[in-house]
Formats: C-alpha cells, sequence, structure tokens
C-alpha cells in the first residue's frame, strides 16, 4: 500500500490524471509551492545565551541571538535552532545560521546572507527546510524577519514560505484549494478548535475565503468533511449529509458574524438578528454593525477578538444568543512619563473585543480631549490617532 501511494503521488505531480473517481474522492493530491510574500506568521523568542549540546559557527562577529523553532514534523522533542551574527561588531543583524536538516547542529551550516537590510529589519529567505517523511525527504521553505530597535529590543517574525494547492473536485466541480501552514509549525492540518493558533484552507467558491481549517468545508451552500494530509500533499473530502444545524441570535444591528471552532470558521450576515452554524463549539471571531449618518456617509463598526468568555456552543434544540454589538465601552488610561502624560483611549464590547471604527473606505479622524486647570489658567485640545 506505501509502494501504490507513492506511485500515486508521482503520477499526479507529474501531470498525469488519475481515471478512477473513487480514488480521486479519497485522496486529492496538491502541489507544493513557494512564495516570497509569506503566508501566517508567528513570534519567536530570541535570547543571547547559546544553546546547549549545539554545535555552533566556529567565528561568531559579535554576540549572537538564538532562536529555537519547533515543528510537529521533527517529533515530539525535535527543535530546530537559528543563530543570527552580523558582518560588523555593530550594525544589523545581517547573518544566519539555520538547522535546515534538523541534525542539532549549527557548524556545519551555509552562512546565509539578508536579502534586505533596512533600519531596525533584517530580511532573510526563503530558507530551505528538510523534513524526513515516510515516503522521502519533505521540502519546506521559512522566511525570517529579525527587528533590532532602541534600548536593545529585539524581536523574531517568521512566515511561512511554503503552500501546497491545486485543482480538486469538489461538489461536481474541478476547483483550485490552497493549504496555508498559518501558525508556521511545518505542518498544514493543525485544526482552529477554540483557538487562532490553526492552519488555514482556501477553496473556489467557498464564500468565507480563506478561513481557519477545521472538519467541514461550505462550498455552494453544502457541508463537505475535509481532512488535510499533515505534510500537506493532499486532502480527503466528503460530503456531510449528516450536519446538524442550530440557531444563534444576536442583535438585528449585528450586519456580519464571524466564528470558529472544531467545524472551521464561518461567516454568516445575519437576517433579522437571526443566523445558522453547525452544531458545535465556538469562539467569537469579528462583528461589524453598518450605519448611515445625517450626511449619507458609510460608517462601520468592527469588533475583533473575545476573551474567554466569547466561547459558546450551538446546538439543534436550543438556540444560542449572544450578546454581541451595543453597548460599546470607552476606557481611557493615563501613564506618567517624564516630564509628560500619555494617555490612551480604547474601546471594548461585552467580551472585551478590540473595536474599530472606518468612515468608507478610511479610519476617521480620532477624537479630541481637551485638557484644563480648575483655575482655567491651563488647558489644551489634543486629538487622539487609530491605531
Amino acid at each position: 500500500m506505501k509502494l501504490f501511494g507513492r506511485l500515486k503521488r508521482w503520477a499526479v505531480l507529474g501531470g498525469l490524471v488519475l481515471a478512477t473517481s473513487a480514488h480521486a474522492q479519497k485522496e486529492q493530491w496538491l502541489e507544493y509551492h513557494t512564495t516570497s510574500e509569506g503566508r501566517g506568521y508567528r513570534y519567536l523568542d530570541l535570547t543571547t545565551n547559546p544553546p546547549a549540546n549545539v554545535a555552533l559557527p566556529g567565528k561568531l562577529n559579535a554576540r549572537p541571538y538564538f532562536a529555537r523553532w519547533n515543528s510537529p514534523l521533527d517529533g515530539k522533542d525535535g527543535s530546530r535552532w537559528i543563530c543570527f551574527d552580523r558582518t560588523r561588531k555593530s550594525g544589523p543583524y545581517d547573518l544566519v545560521y539555520f538547522d535546515s536538516t534538523g541534525n542539532g547542529r549549527l557548524d556545519d551550516k551555509a552562512l546565509v546572507k539578508a536579502t534586505r537590510v533596512e533600519e531596525y529589519y533584517s530580511y532573510f529567505g526563503p530558507l530551505k527546510v528538510v523534513f524526513k517523511g515516510e515516503d522521502g525527504p519533505i521540502a519546506y521553505h521559512l522566511l525570517f524577519q529579525f527587528m533590532k530597535f532602541e534600548s536593545d529590543d529585539t524581536r523574531l517574525l517568521i512566515r511561512s514560505a511554503g503552500y501546497y494547492g491545486g485543482t480538486i473536485e469538489v461538489a461536481g466541480k474541478k476547483r483550485h484549494l490552497e493549504l496555508i501552514d498559518r501558525n508556521v509549525n511545518g505542518a498544514f492540518n493543525d485544526g482552529a478548535s477554540d483557538s487562532v493558533e490553526g492552519d488555514s484552507v482556501k477553496v473556489e467558491g467557498d464564500k468565507n475565503g480563506e478561513h481557519l481549517l477545521g472538519k467541514l468545508l461550505e462550498v455552494d451552500n453544502q457541508f463537505f468533511r475535509i481532512e488535510a494530509a499533515r505534510d500537506g500533499a493532499f486532502v480527503k473530502i466528503q460530503p456531510a449529509d449528516d450536519v446538524v444545524l442550530g440557531k444563534v441570535r444576536v442583535p438585528e444591528s449585528i450586519s456580519e458574524f464571524v466564528a470558529y471552532g472544531e467545524n472551521g470558521e464561518f461567516t454568516r450576515h445575519p437576517v433579522k438578528g437571526e443566523l445558522t452554524l453547525p452544531a458545535g463549539s465556538y469562539r467569537l471571531m469579528r462583528w461589524a454593525i453598518e450605519r448611515k449618518d445625517a450626511k449619507g456617509a458609510s460608517w462601520r463598526l468592527t469588533a475583533y477578538g473575545s476573551d474567554d468568555s466569547g466561547k459558546f456552543k450551538v446546538g439543534e434544540a436550543q438556540p444560542c444568543a449572544l450578546q454581541v454589538g451595543e453597548p460599546i465601552q470607552m476606557e481611557l488610561k493615563a501613564t506618567e512619563l517624564t516630564n509628560q502624560v500619555a494617555f490612551n483611549l480604547g474601546f471594548q464590547a461585552h467580551y472585551k473585543e478590540d473595536i474599530q471604527f472606518t468612515k468608507g473606505e478610511d479610519r476617521p479622524p480620532g477624537p479630541k480631549m481637551v485638557l484644563a486647570s480648575l483655575d482655567g489658567a491651563y488647558r489644551s485640545t489634543n486629538s487622539f490617532e487609530f491605531g
């Protein structure tokens, strides 16, 4: 069976078409693509402490920074170290050593120079990673963005530079599908559950667009069960005719509602405050209210995220009522600095969502705050900026 699987994968990637539709429904193979833009992101912790039991390069020009990247494709305890160095004793960190083979060494790795260097940023990659798969080596690619600001503030952002895509059959039609390693750990089958730390999928005809991967796809108002290979090489998609739907009730002012969970991510546009979702556990992801002002200008209030109180369950029997929408709470914070005070104005809703406002396609001018002394001797007007 393993030999057949390898031959089948070679035939599909080589451009041949398998004639049996039964196999196409079971394993639909995808091709690996690389990109310099990055798909998904993740921050890694940086340290100046050399990792124990890791052979380091023989000569380093400055105090190096180290980071460790983990992937389930390396096994439970597997990890790969990254070492950032610089050409001179001062200046940008424009060099990197990366354990691309996973052998636990950095002294046998080629030195990689940054592809672009700016004042505070150094960009690297795509850097190739090789995993050991059951049927041979598996390629993957990463992008690094090393950031060093004033006061020794350093950060490392990594992005996935590889994704799987191809033409598959869903609902009797050929459609383009992409699997994206959104949490940048080398695997492509991490489900969303009640955390955004999952991978994502994008399929032609899915009205949700690119969204978090779950158990279900919704294409042309039909539900399908989806299973993705851990390495992203194929998907299995079958009709889901037994999906149980439950009702969710929200205020009638809500124009858009987005939730995610074990079934995936779903975007809904409620009708008279009512929508349906497949039965299961979810977390509030986004909602919006749209209105026009007295001059006819379009305004949109969008709420993002939620705390744990934003978790909810949808069942068949009893509708689930959520307190999304207004009222919106405003919070003003003041921080004392040297010879000045910094004010921060924030907006939150019931589930601790972050609130953003737009007027048309742009953000409106920020609100103003007037500061005055009790005796009237001091008066100052200051404007907040959204950001």
